[in-house]
């Protein structure tokens, strides 16, 4: 076959170039390079150079040498060609197959691969700094939970010990100062544990029966006498159609408007708070309900308004107020995890206006009577009670030591891990046992779960246990019952929440 017949067997993308062996093109199309016919094919480009290797030892077979993608350049054309070499012993075939179109749409679709697997690996590396980052955040949140609630615990107990004792009018000042920003620090840890669930998506409403009328009226209660102390009014209108019992998380709505209704007296100082409650709409076992809470305090400039439910917002003002910078945000995530609505209105010295929509269910049937809390005694005893104190911190030791002893019905003993309270229920018969969870050595969770499957002697493993802990949630309280504990107890504690559990526990162990 001529060189002629193997180039009609080609379309336009390709070009058939014969060369002398001296480097003379004999014969050429134009459909890719304007090369001449007689000129050298080494001045036609330099990659043609490589002949002169090639034609140094041609040999007597012939040889074919394949190049992909050859950047060629000529005047006013550029191609990447693959090059086909054919060489014999009388010339030299050159095919050029035009491969511009092909290789440019593959390096785009190369392009657009690797941008999309750099997309996806940022979004991998993104994600999981994400993970990362929350993983970090919670259990730093936990263990400054626990790392400051635990003095928290003694500096609240030992006021209230602090409080029964004789004190002149300025060490009850002190006290009162001492306690009152102990609780406000409480509340901030408790800011911050509710903001972190509620990002972490860990946040989960609980459904239940709750009086209403009990929730207003605490508010009522406790604002009035808020009210009374800063020499403004506190007015009320709650709409009497809405039912007694209704079903929602009565806590979450605790929330919501204590929060609300503390920034409004926080930001008046003469005038009166409003709070009304309509009922907006019912349908079949479902209602909405409005709550409005309105102030003629400082006010909020508009520009600020848009910032209102952002984590530690604080807008300068003439009067400093104390404050987490929290509860608004809270509220604004709460009332979306109800599917409510809240809204603001506020003008500066004329005072703010907040309104909010919280969807609730109601029972139609007649409301069961209100359980009150059952009253425990200990059991008639000649002897004291014994009680062992499992915990590690030294202040909480003497704290809870000196609230037992004071009652004058228990001996108290003292371990100060999981190991060490084993060996104290070998030796010595205890009626309860108040057990931390955190602990060296053996945790207060596998010191439970020893005592209840580790001895036959029912006076060891059914010995009663209240675990101290510094989470107060359901899934804390299900891990504290699995472990084998009767009850629990979170930090910081009222004495009488203590005496009354402890007592509970003696008394039902006694009945048994």
């Amino acid at each position: 076959m001529s060189h002629q017949e193997e180039r009609l067997q080609f379309n336009k993308k390709i070009q058939l170039i014969s060369v002398s062996l001296d480097g003379i093109i004999t014969e050429t199309d134009d459909h890719l390079f304007d090369w001449k016919e007689g000129s050298s094919i080494y001045d036609a480009h330099p990659f043609f150079e490589i002949l002169r290797s090639f034609l140094e030892d041609p040999g007597d077979a012939p040889s074919e040498y394949n190049f992909p993608c050859i950047h060629i350049e000529n005047k006013d054309t550029e191609k990447i060609c693959d090059v086909t070499l054919k060489i014999d012993s009388k010339d030299i075939l050159i095919i050029l197959f035009d491969y511009t179109v092909k290789y440019h749409e593959l390096n785009a679709f190369a392009q657009q691969k690797n941008e999309s697997i750099l997309r996806a690996t940022k979004l991998e590396l993104k994600n999981k700094y994400l993970i990362e980052k929350e993983k970090f955040k919670n259990n730093f949140i936990a263990n400054i939970n626990h790392e400051i609630r635990t003095p928290l615990t003694s500096i609240l107990g030992f006021i209230e010990v602090l409080e029964k004792t004789k004190l002149s009018f300025e060490q009850s000042e002190l006290s009162r100062i001492i306690k009152r920003e102990s609780l406000h620090l409480n509340a901030l840890i408790d800011d911050m544990i509710d903001i972190s669930k509620i990002e972490s998506g860990k946040l989960r409403l609980v459904e239940e029966r709750f009086a209403f009328q009990d929730l207003v009226d605490g508010f009522v209660e406790s604002y009035s006498k808020v009210a009374e102390k800063k020499g403004i009014a506190f007015e009320t209108n709650i709409d009497p159609s809405i039912q007694e019992y209704l079903i929602g998380d009565s806590v979450r709505v605790y929330q919501i408007l204590n929060n609300v209704l503390n920034n409004a007296f926080k930001f008046t100082e003469e005038g009166s708070v409003k709070l009304s409650i309509t009922k907006n709409y019912q349908r079949t076992n479902k209602l909405t309900i409005n709550f409005k809470i309105e102030d003629t305090g400082i006010g909020i400039m508009e520009e600020n308004l848009e910032h209102l439910f952002e984590r530690f917002t604080r807008f300068n003002t003439d009067k400093q107020i104390s404050g987490t910078g929290l509860g608004l945000a809270i509220v604004q995530n709460l009332v979306d995890l109800m599917n409510g609505d809240i809204k603001v209105s506020s003008e500066v010295d004329k005072g703010t206006i907040f309104n909010i929509k919280l969807p609730f269910k109601f029972e139609i049937s007649k409301p069961t009577p209100k359980r009150k809390k059952k009253k425990y005694s200990l059991p008639s005893s000649k002897k004291k009670f014994r009680i062992l104190l499992v915990e590690d911190e030294e202040v909480t030791q003497y704290l809870v030591m000196k609230i037992l002893i004071t009652q004058g019905s228990f001996f108290v003993d003292l371990a100060i891990d999981g190991e060490e309270a084993i060996k104290c229920i070998e030796r010595r018969n205890y009626d309860l046992i108040l057990m931390d969870l955190k602990l060296s050595k053996i945790d207060g969770y596998k010191a439970t779960h020893m005592i209840r499957n580790n001895y036959g002697d029912k006076v060891i493993s059914e010995v009663p246990i209240i675990g101290f802990t510094a989470k107060a949630n359901d899934a804390e309280r299900d891990k504290c019952l699995r472990s084998g504990m009767d009850d629990f107890i979170t930090k910081p504690f009222e004495q009488k929440d203590l005496l009354y559990k402890i007592i509970r526990q003696i008394a039902k162990k006694a009945a048994d």
